[in-house]
């Protein structure tokens, strides 16, 4: 993951598109759980008919978090979806239920549509070394919407898991390739939000200028086509707001109020920052000239230092220094 995190974050600081990184961890996650979902299908399918009832069953009596998304997998459906249908909850027997019928009702509907003409046909064929298993009509469709379920999830889960270990590093990278020194700045991390901590739930970093004033930070790493972003940044006034890209009238809107924007869609985003820190009277020095290999050499050293753990145990003992 430190690999993968150095690679975003170094797309990110020079300007180019970070996603297909995201993209490719998303795939190589689809393959993996492809394989592991098939070899499954492929045993309970060999042992006999109606086989998919029987992987639901044994599915839900097995513990962990990843049974229990195999078992909304299983069932055609997705943790989002079956919150949607009842009201918040998704406990395994609510999950259980739930793909039992949408199987049910799955069936029914390929029922109705056998009599319709000009239908393709799908069936799968699963082979492993010299033996196969092939699935009906009703069943590759099944395997179809398994498939289809579980890559909702971890496409979902992959942008929100590595956005979130991403940004934190990016910033720390950014303060140390400036030489913003340790006690000028802290990192916002979840536990300080949820403890109350801090005021703002979105403020991703605090730096403190030479007079010790306060100067918020926030990051969001996303593109051009989400303007609500922006106006939540505006609703917060924060001082500088970091982001992919924003919209021409939305830059303007949060230069009225004096929110910096700075996008890391260009070649020069860190010199900005740097540029900001000092009219604003922020200790830092100015980032060094480094062709491509080599800045990606510097971050592949910051992250590699990088401990996020580490990170909030020394701001929680700043904090405590703070508020004697």
């Amino acid at each position: 993951m430190k690999k993968l995190i150095s690679k975003i974050i170094h797309s990110i600081l020079t300007g180019e598109d970070y996603r297909t990184y995201v993209l490719a961890t998303i795939n190589k996650r689809f393959i993996d759980k492809v394989q592991e979902l098939t070899t499954d299908i492929f045993e309970y399918k060999r042992n006999g008919d109606n086989w998919l009832e029987k992987l639901l069953d044994d599915t839900y009596k097995k513990k962990g978090k990843a049974n229990k998304f195999k078992l909304l997998w299983f069932g055609g459906l997705n943790d989002k979806t079956v919150k949607n249908m009842t009201g918040g909850t998704s406990k395994k027997e609510v999950c259980l239920d739930l793909g039992k019928k949408n199987i049910e009702a799955l069936k029914l509907l390929l029922k109705e549509l056998e009599s319709t003409e000009n239908l393709y046909q799908i069936k799968i064929i699963i082979k492993k070394n010299n033996e196969q298993v092939e699935l009906n009509d009703v069943e590759s469709l099944f395997f179809v919407n398994i498939i289809s379920a579980m890559k909702l999830t971890i496409q979902g889960g992959a942008w929100s898991e590595v956005g979130k270990k991403t940004e934190k590093g990016l910033l720390f990278t950014i303060f140390k390739l400036l030489k913003v020194p340790e006690d000028d700045y802290v990192l916002i991390f979840d536990e300080m939000k949820k403890k109350g901590l801090v005021e703002n739930r979105e403020i991703d970093a605090i730096v403190f200028n030479k007079d010790k004033e306060p100067l918020t930070v926030e990051l969001k790493l996303l593109g051009i086509g989400n303007p609500e972003i922006g106006d939540e940044a505006l609703a917060r006034k924060v001082d500088l707001f970091l982001i992919d890209r924003l919209t021409e009238m939305m830059k303007r809107e949060c230069e009225k109020i004096g929110v910096k924007v700075i996008e890391f869609r260009q070649e020069n985003s860190l010199k900005e920052i740097y540029e900001f820190f000092i009219s604003k009277n922020v200790k830092c020095s100015p980032p060094e000239e480094m062709i491509s290999n080599q800045l990606e050499d510097k971050i592949d050293e910051i992250i590699d230092e990088w401990r996020e753990s580490k990170e909030e145990l020394r701001i929680i003992r700043k904090l405590k220094e703070w508020t004697k």
